[in-house]
């Protein structure tokens, strides 16, 4: 069977708007915000990739495609993509009402260390990483893709030492014994 590159697109394009209404409609009913990332402090992760969009889609050289299309990378692709997708699903669900979009400290906020928290500490992080590969193979292997990855990459990196930071204060005890158990932060056994 032979899937086009519309075809494709057009899957994954379903596949990530389904994933952010999901999310969307899961970001009510949270708890209680206690303590919230300053605005300023935001900006250290949302540079590199409002960077990396500009360069990559006004740069000639970001439409250089890297990979050759075959069928099979298109299906390889859009199956990392759902699965990215379904672990960061997954890794929502198991945080439940703890979850926020920025750096937060929620009332009685817990610290979750079980589902796909075992195997990382950012494993919502992970799947969109998993997710961005996935359609990156599959519909989109150009040069400014991978720049566009890399800087999903640091972005998330930053985020995630910032949340680090704040769960090391809000629970000075148990989250170096976490980190000491789950090394992996976004990517297993590399970051």
């Amino acid at each position: 069977m032979v899937i086009n590159h519309a075809v494709t697109v057009h899957i994954l394009q379903a596949v990530w708007l389904m994933f952010w209404l999901y999310w969307l409609a899961k970001a009510f009913n949270n708890k209680k915000s206690v303590y919230r990332q300053p605005f300023l402090s935001r900006l250290a992760y949302a540079w590199p990739l409002i960077i990396a969009a500009i360069i990559s889609t006004h740069w000639s050289g970001g439409r250089i495609v890297l990979l050759p299309a075959s069928s099979i990378q298109r299906a390889v692709g859009m199956i990392l993509c759902a699965g990215g997708f379904a672990f960061a699903i997954w890794a929502r669900t198991i945080l439940g009402r703890n979850w926020s979009g920025i750096a937060t400290v929620k009332q009685d906020h817990e610290l979750i260390c079980r589902g796909p928290y075992k195997m990382v500490r950012h494993p919502i992080y992970t799947g969109l990483v998993l997710a961005f590969l996935g359609t990156f193979i599959a519909a989109w292997p150009t040069v400014g893709s991978v720049m566009l990855m890399a800087a999903l990459i640091v972005a998330l990196w930053i985020k995630s030492q910032q949340e680090e930071k704040l769960m090391q204060g809000q629970f000075p005890q148990a989250y170096p014994a976490y980190r000491q158990k789950v090394r992996s932060g976004i990517i297993p056994f590399v970051l």
